[in-house]
């Protein structure tokens, strides 16, 4: 049986898996309350349940402690397990309680300090070292990507069609580069978050919560480490990979920052969601995106093939968000008048 055929069966039957242990957990989170209702953040009406992450990081879970058994790296992927176990613990305590963003910002600190401390560090950008800035640029870089995911996670399919396209990109980078265990890992999480996709797409009947969202972004943010460190890819590729969320993510905080808006506050302002309140279809809003992501995906994998391409890779990516946010404001000033 060829490569390409058997992971094409375990995609298919991780999808199946995780379709129908979604299905049963949207009625369990309803019976316990666990659901989302309108706020000033919400792009949806009525409950929905919160929570679906828990079959995500479920499946990741399963195939970090497989891999760290018939591995040859059996250090790194127990550390991968506390590392995702930290998040998800950490998030869906939130998801249930509401925690205090005090404690919140304080532990996930913690993860990502002892993420830095286990795998490293990002010590060079575009040949530039950054010396003993590097660590403390790592961890901010590992809070801000699990936070930034959890601001994008706000319209249905955004979030889990980021990571398949983000998952599979990298599956077929750490391959090119011999590092099956780790492809295999991010094979399993794309199935696992495409199983979700399919409860999740407008109209979604349940929602990823803290759990699926922070936990996707600090554990993505853990690959960057480990693919510069162990691999030598750039971590140029791996921003770029992430482009849609991190351009929105990043100049809608700047903007509200600029405004002296509290930055912490839920709000509607990103650029997905200033699309859905002039009225545009949220699958509509997802299709384009997901159209987005390719494009970067394919820009950035240029990146990782071709070293000396690069700084074309990422100027490609920066004016493909840059052309974006301008037809997000045309069509937002048309839809007003």
């Amino acid at each position: 049986m060829s490569l390409a055929l058997q992971i094409g069966l375990l995609f298919i039957l991780v999808s199946a898996l995780s379709w129908f242990a979604v299905r049963h957990l949207i009625s369990r989170l309803i019976a316990k309350d666990i659901v989302d209702r309108p706020n000033d953040r919400s792009l949806h009406q009525g409950a929905i349940p919160r929570g679906g992450g828990l079959v995500i990081v479920a499946s990741l879970l399963i195939a970090l402690i497989v891999m760290s058994a018939i591995s040859n790296r059996p250090q790194l992927f127990v550390a991968l397990v506390l590392i995702v176990l930290a998040w998800a613990g950490l998030s869906w305590s939130d998801d249930k309680t509401d925690l205090t963003p005090k404690f919140r910002l304080i532990f996930q600190f913690c993860i990502c300090v002892f993420s830095v401390l286990a795998f490293g560090w990002v010590d060079q950008v575009l040949g530039l070292g950054l010396g003993w800035f590097g660590p403390i640029l790592s961890v901010v870089g590992l809070l801000w990507m699990a936070n930034l995911y959890n601001f994008m996670d706000g319209l249905d399919g955004l979030a889990a069609s980021q990571t398949i396209v983000a998952s599979i990109s990298m599956a077929f980078w750490f391959l090119m580069h011999g590092d099956w265990p780790l492809s295999i890992v991010c094979v399993v999480l794309a199935a696992s978050s495409y199983g979700f996709l399919l409860w999740n797409w407008n109209p979604a009947k349940i929602f990823m919560g803290d759990v699926g969202s922070i936990t996707l972004g600090g554990f993505f943010g853990t690959l960057f480490i480990i693919g510069t460190t162990r691999h030598g890819l750039s971590i140029i590729s791996f921003f770029g990979l992430f482009g849609v969320f991190i351009a929105d993510a990043t100049t809608t905080i700047l903007i509200r920052a600029r405004r002296g808006e509290k930055i912490w506050l839920p709000h509607r302002q990103h650029f997905y969601q200033r699309l859905a309140n002039q009225g545009y279809a949220h699958s509509n809003i997802a299709i384009a995106s997901v159209i987005l992501m390719l494009i970067c995906s394919v820009l950035a994998t240029l990146g990782v093939m071709y070293h000396d391409m690069i700084w074309l890779s990422l100027i490609a990516i920066v004016l493909t968000m840059a052309v974006s946010a301008v037809l997000v404001i045309y069509f937002e000033k048309r839809a007003k008048t």
